[in-house]
């Protein structure tokens, strides 16, 4: 179609680079046999195909308007970056600190009733524990002068799923809601499912810091 902005195609258009990381129903400057590159080339359009690696970007089927297109054409963008070198490289996560109030009630929560294995630690100034985690451990520091305060400091009211917390790979999620309510752990949310199926709750430890419990989908 000739107008005024030049010609005008209506048809399926490729989403930038590589080509197979989504397409548009879309009324746009240029033909649909060129990928569509630009947004101020778009007159409307609404997302009719994409790939796992566009959804990781937020992207969903069925997006309109120039806003989706920018979206995908960014994401594509970056997906085909050359990777930059990083200054360094990390192997894996070694371990996660918390300063709590009460050793031994933190011992029973992590021992008792998470199954965590404590570790030896070495002779610190200040008092603390260590259990192992799969390959990961946890710290525990004994609340004092230099370690700031003990626990989750955010109101009750914004600790939940989306707030700061570590999460622990268990068998099923599920299965264990009825355990910890037996044993009075609180739970905050779940047993509920990612969008990728895999089950998630969430507790308490006895400082108030959010555990989420998790696994995979089941089959």
């Amino acid at each position: 179609i000739l107008t005024r902005s030049g010609i005008v195609g209506c048809g399926i258009y490729d989403l930038q680079t590589p080509a197979e990381f989504g397409q548009a129903i879309a009324i746009a400057r240029g033909t649909p046999a060129n990928p569509l590159t630009e947004p101020e080339d778009l007159f409307e359009a609404r997302i009719v195909g994409l790939t796992p690696r566009a959804a990781a970007f937020g992207i969903t089927v069925g997006m309109t308007g120039r806003e989706a297109v920018e979206l995908m054409l960014l994401a594509g963008r970056s997906a085909s970056a050359p990777a930059s070198t990083p200054a360094l490289r990390v192997k894996d996560i070694d371990h996660a600190t918390f300063v709590v109030r009460d050793l031994e009630r933190s011992r029973r929560f992590y021992v008792d009733v998470l199954g965590l294995r404590e570790v030896p630690r070495p002779a610190f100034s200040f008092a603390g524990l260590w259990f192992q985690a799969g390959r990961t451990q946890i710290h525990l520091i004994l609340e004092y002068a230099a370690s700031g305060p003990a626990g989750n400091l955010l109101p009750p009211e914004k600790r939940g799923s989306r707030s700061q917390h570590l999460a622990f790979a268990v068998e099923d999620a599920e299965a264990v809601v009825p355990v910890l309510r037996a044993l009075d752990v609180p739970i905050l949310s779940g047993p509920k499912p990612r969008p990728d199926g895999y089950l998630q709750t969430f507790i308490q430890d006895p400082d108030g810091h959010i555990i989420e419990l998790c696994s995979p989908p089941k089959g």
